[in-house]
């Protein structure tokens, strides 16, 4: 784990932070917007492994849990558990394929609305299965096709440059 390699990853998040809080519902559609945070900490998880992608997801969890004083922690567990599943996964999945990476987005981003819904002190538990079903699946799809899109253009780009 090199410093200057954690500090991009932080960077990262920070951007997709900011992005997502300030921009994020500008590319609403039907009510859903893209989860940018996750894509960037599944990013990190394939890249660093599942002790930085857990440590940096439960920082960025923790950040976003400071708009929602009411469930404070449950962003930082959730982001912190999908960072260490991904990280510890990454051995035995292709993360270079792009249908790979978009339907391991896809799935992340279930996982992670399912847990979240479950966990929401707003949500009676009779509900947290309508929740996920009315805006979890959207949502995995938006981000997954955000993500496959973006993980197009980033191996478009190094191929480009290698030639």
């Amino acid at each position: 784990m090199k410093p200057v390699q954690v500090a991009r990853h932080v960077l990262l998040l920070l951007v997709a932070f900011v992005l997502q809080t300030t921009w994020g519902y500008a590319f609403d559609i039907l009510e859903l917007h893209p989860d940018l945070i996750l894509l960037a900490l599944v990013y990190i998880a394939l890249r660093a492994g599942p002790f930085e992608a857990t440590i940096l997801g439960f920082a960025i969890g923790l950040l976003q849990d400071a708009y929602m004083p009411q469930n404070l922690g449950l962003n930082a567990l959730v982001k912190s558990l999908v960072g260490f599943g991904v990280g510890y996964g990454r051995s035995g999945i292709m993360a270079d394929d792009l249908q790979v990476q978009t339907l391991l987005i896809f799935g992340v981003v279930l996982v992670h609305d399912l847990v979240y819904y479950l966990g929401y002190s707003g949500l009676g538990l009779a509900d947290a299965p309508f929740f996920w079903l009315r805006y979890g699946l959207g949502r995995a799809l938006y981000t997954g096709l955000i993500g496959g899109g973006l993980a197009y253009a980033w191996g478009l780009r190094r191929r480009l440059l290698s030639a």
